[in-house]
């Protein structure tokens, strides 16, 4: 399966299991013979497999035979040694021992949740989820005046329709403080932050009712709604992302329409395995089994990531990473290789030359920005006709 987290629009969006960070690597038991210390060896050992009989002429032939050996093999042999090759292990034995190991890792995993919900606080995923839409404001993402804070008054959360579809009263709270982008802004594709996918506004109530049953479920028949206390954050449209947050244990689960979630994380082996005739029933439910973030843990990753710009918004989700350059069949379109090239850079140099972040010139980059958007695209145009036959 294809890890989502190596594709250049998945991270930070989504992330990786709060029991990665805590998986330490065990060191398999050696074979003996690389774990001698060369430099003391004696070979001449009486106690050693390897001491040879008085006047069986053995020494003239290992005389010889280390004449055979390089210095530099033999320094080879030394860090072999040192490194301690692990021995070979069939497909079997690894999964005898991950079955094995599976009780302790969801006991663990269930330590990590506990943990999660003890620390869980609805205001704090409130001012994160707060300080990241302003960031995109300021970073000339969306316009100013995109976000509507609450309390929502003008277009208020109806709380009874939302008690009627069966969200909890925790997820229902959570509505109502939460802020909101302008639905002008949040629909438009040229303006989504996240692959064809927009957040969800729960002042909406076309997004409540969708909440319960997002894209892809609701066109699954006899699919049950989402569990009451989980309130997706963003709600995908076909290729899209699900961005849940899991209001009873405070923790965030995220993964693309096209990519399940990872089946070799705890979340997901610990539902138990399914035969291939049951995959389609199994999908109503893998929710539940993608990995789990802390909230706490979740936004500030995100923020920081654009913040810093390791991502880029303003354009494609594909191209947000800039140190990120797709590979292209040698006949692909070079007015499309230089367009996209040119966008990555573009946007990132004139980032940099408006005083990001510390000095920052927002109005002198939104004018900049939309200037030389509009120099790419046009050469594009161009380079697209010249190669035209």
């Amino acid at each position: 399966m294809t890890d989502i987290l190596s594709q250049p629009n998945g991270w930070p969006w989504v992330q990786r299991s709060v029991l990665s960070a805590a998986v330490d690597e065990e060191r398999r038991p050696a074979n003996s013979w690389l774990d001698l210390d060369l430099d003391t060896y004696d070979v001449s050992d009486s106690d050693s497999d390897y001491a040879h009989s008085e006047g069986s002429g053995s020494t003239e032939t290992s005389d010889k035979s280390d004449r055979d050996i390089s210095e530099s093999e033999l320094a080879d042999i030394e860090a072999d040694a040192a490194v301690r090759w692990p021995s070979w292990r069939t497909l079997s034995q690894e999964k005898i021992e991950e079955r094995e190991d599976l009780p302790r890792q969801i006991a663990e995993l269930v330590k990590a949740e506990q943990a999660a919900a003890a620390a869980y606080d609805p205001d704090v995923v409130v001012a994160l989820v707060t300080e990241l839409y302003e960031l995109l404001v300021t970073m000339g993402h969306w316009p100013e005046g995109s976000i509507h804070y609450p309390p929502h008054t003008k277009r208020p959360v109806n709380e009874a329709l939302a008690a009627e579809l069966g969200y909890t009263t925790s997820a229902i709270s959570l509505m109502l403080k939460l802020p909101y982008v302008d639905s002008h802004v949040n629909r438009d594709d040229e303006t989504s932050i996240v692959d064809r996918t927009r957040f969800a506004d729960y002042t909406l109530e076309e997004d409540l009712k969708e909440g319960r049953r997002p894209y892809p479920y609701e066109h699954l028949d006899g699919f049950a709604d989402l569990d009451p206390w989980v309130m997706p954050l963003a709600l995908p449209g076909r290729d899209g992302w699900n961005i849940m947050l899991d209001t009873r244990l405070g923790v965030v689960r995220a993964y693309g329409i096209d990519w399940s979630p990872p089946e070799d994380t705890v979340e997901w082996r610990r539902h138990g395995e399914f035969i291939d005739d049951e995959w389609g029933r199994m999908t109503w439910t893998e929710y539940r089994r993608a990995p789990l973030v802390p909230a706490a843990q979740y936004f500030p990753e995100i923020i920081d990531a654009y913040r810093s710009l390791a991502r880029l918004p303003l354009i494609e989700a594909y191209l947000s990473d800039p140190m990120y350059k797709r590979e292209y069949p040698a006949d692909y379109p070079r007015w499309i290789v230089n367009q996209e090239r040119g966008l990555q850079d573009g946007l990132l140099g004139l980032y940099r030359e408006s005083g990001w972040p510390d000095e920052w010139r927002r109005a002198e980059f939104v004018t900049k920005w939309a200037a030389k958007r509009k120099e790419i695209d046009d050469r594009a145009r161009e380079e697209m006709q010249n190669e035209l036959p």
